[in-house]
């Protein structure tokens, strides 16, 4: 039982890391965005509902279960897009992790529907061919976490833009869809440089 906390802790504190550090990196702002890790076979770890990414601790994280529903004596409640996570979870048994940011390059292209050009060897190494766009939902409605498990069924999307809302990338674990996210940022980023440029 000791082992089991011992990882549960150390868990919660690399969540609240990452967390720490997308704000950090301005990935997201106010108490906008959330990550989650999935806890063994039946459970997923995410950021509470109303918490800051940047000043985050262990009060701020919640663990539930596949559907969503708390699976620990809390008084926070799960971040309200949950119902996604759950779906990409349910959807891709190898998805360790789950970033939902609000980046200002990336939630531009958003916006405007369209997928960013990769332009850097990076970029595409990183993200081509596993990119989806999704169309534009309630933020934490049961038709956006429909509209997200759809887009991940295919087991190639690594990446998607939500429509007038931000990103949401996955990974074996909570780094490596971290860092996909700050990818796909950096080429949306990019592509608006190099615009500038040719003007």
């Amino acid at each position: 039982m000791s082992g089991d906390c011992n990882a549960m802790q150390a868990l919660r504190e690399r969540l609240i890391g990452v967390c720490r550090e997308a704000y950090a990196l301005g990935l997201t702002l106010g108490t906008s965005g959330n990550i989650s890790v999935r806890v063994g076979s039946g459970k997923i770890l995410i950021k509470a509902t109303g918490a800051s990414m940047g000043n985050m601790t262990e009060k701020d994280t919640v663990l539930v279960d596949m559907d969503g529903n708390i699976a620990e004596e809390t008084a926070a409640r799960p971040s309200t897009e949950v119902l996604f996570h759950a779906a990409i979870y349910g959807a891709r048994e190898g998805v360790g992790a789950v970033v939902h940011l609000h980046p200002p390059y990336t939630t531009a292209f958003a916006h405007l529907q369209k997928l960013p050009p990769l332009l850097t060897a990076t970029s595409r190494a990183y993200l081509k061919d596993k990119m989806a766009l999704i169309p534009k939902a309630p933020a934490g409605s049961a038709e956006l976490a429909s509209l997200v498990e759809n887009a991940f069924r295919s087991p190639n999307v690594m990446a998607a833009l939500l429509a007038d809302h931000g990103n949401v990338t996955v990974g074996s674990d909570l780094h490596s869809a971290f860092y996909l996210a700050q990818y796909l940022e950096d080429a949306c980023r990019m592509a608006v440089i190099v615009q500038q440029f040719k003007k």
